[in-house]
C-alpha cells in the first residue's frame, strides 16, 4: 500500500472520527446526567440539517451563518422534547430516575414520529447546501485536507473543550454536574432537578444544531441521514466513556481512524461490520470505556 495513501486516510480519519465526537457530545451528556439512551439524536441532527439548508434555500442564509438559527432553535426543540415526552414518563413512574428501556423505546418512537414526518414533508429526495466562502483545500505537504470538515473537526473539540470548561465554572454547570452524580442529593439542595433535566436535554441538542449548520456543507442531506450519525454516536459514547466529555471525542477519534484505515483493504460497508468489531473487543477488556471510570 502506497504510504501517501494510507497518510490520507489517516488524515480523513482523524477529521470525519472528530465529527464522530462532536455529535456525539450531546448524546453523552444526556446520557451522563439523565441516564437516558436518546435514541432520536440523529433525527435531531437530521432536522438541524433541513433547516440550515432551508434557511440558505428561502433566506439565502450561508449555512455557517445560520447557527445563530440552529442552536436555539435546536435547544428549544430539545427542551420540549424533554419537557412534553420525556417528563410525563418521569412522573408516572414517581421518581426522578426514568427506567432506561422506557425511556429507549420512548424516544424509539419520537425517532420513527421525526423521520417520517420528514420523509413526508420533504420527500426522499437528496438535498445538499454549499456556502459562499471560497475554501480551498489546506495541503500539508502532498496531502489535501478538506477545509469543510476541518471546521467541523476544530469545532468539535472547541466545543467539547467550551462544554467542559462550562460545566465546572458556572452556576448551572455546577448544578447539572450535582444531578448527574446525585439526583436525589441535588433535589434535597434546592436543585431543580426536573428543570436540569429539561436544560441538559436542550443543550444536547443545541449541539446537534451547530454540528447541522456545519455538516450541511459537505454531506447529502436526507430524511434518513440521521439514523447512522445516530448509531454511530452510541457506539462512539459507549467506547469512549459514558458520560465522558473527552471520551466522546476519543471514542470519535478511534472509529473514524479505523474505518478510513480498514477502507484501505476492505470495501467501506466490511470496514464498518470490523469497527463494530474493534468496539467490542474494547469493551471486553474495559468494559466502562477508553476513558469512562468503573
Amino acid at each position: 500500500m502506497d504510504p501517501l495513501i494510507l497518510s490520507f486516510a489517516l488524515v480523513n480519519g482523524l477529521l470525519i472520527g472528530g465529527i464522530y465526537g462532536g455529535v456525539a457530545l450531546g448524546l453523552s451528556l444526556i446520557f451522563g446526567v439523565m441516564r437516558v439512551v436518546n435514541f432520536a439524536h440523529g433525527s435531531l441532527l437530521m432536522l438541524a440539517l433541513y433547516a440550515a439548508f432551508w434557511l440558505q434555500a428561502l433566506a439565502g442564509i450561508d449555512p455557517y451563518a445560520s447557527v445563530v438559527v440552529t442552536v436555539p432553535l435546536l435547544f428549544a426543540v430539545g427542551f420540549l422534547i424533554q419537557s412534553v415526552v420525556i417528563a410525563p414518563l418521569i412522573r408516572r413512574e414517581s421518581a426522578l430516575v426514568v427506567e432506561p428501556l422506557s425511556a429507549l423505546l420512548l424516544t424509539a418512537g419520537v425517532y420513527l414520529v421525526i423521520d417520517n414526518l420528514a420523509l413526508m414533508a420533504f420527500g426522499p429526495d437528496v438535498r445538499s447546501a454549499s456556502t459562499s466562502l471560497v475554501l480551498a483545500p489546506l495541503m500539508l505537504g502532498p496531502i489535501p485536507v478538506n477545509m469543510q470538515r476541518l471546521i467541523a473537526f476544530l469545532a468539535a473539540i472547541l466545543a467539547a473543550v467550551l462544554l467542559s470548561l462550562w460545566l465546572r465554572s458556572t452556576r448551572l454547570g455546577r448544578a447539572i454536574r450535582a444531578t448527574a452524580q446525585n439526583r436525589d442529593a441535588a433535589a434535597l439542595s434546592g436543585i431543580d432537578v426536573p428543570m436540569i433535566y429539561a436544560v441538559t436535554f436542550g443543550i444536547g441538542a443545541a449541539l446537534l444544531g451547530l454540528f447541522g449548520s456545519l455538516l450541511a456543507t459537505f454531506i447529502p442531506i436526507t430524511p434518513q441521514v440521521g439514523l447512522s450519525f445516530g448509531i454511530r454516536s452510541f457506539i462512539v459514547v459507549v467506547l469512549g466513556g459514558i458520560g465522558s466529555i473527552p471520551g466522546s471525542i476519543v471514542g470519535g477519534l478511534v472509529i473514524g481512524v479505523f474505518e478510513a484505515l480498514a477502507s484501505q483493504f476492505v470495501p467501506a460497508t466490511s470496514a464498518a461490520i470490523l469497527s463494530l468489531g474493534l468496539f467490542i473487543l474494547i469493551l471486553l477488556v474495559r468494559p466502562s470505556g477508553l476513558m469512562g471510570r468503573a
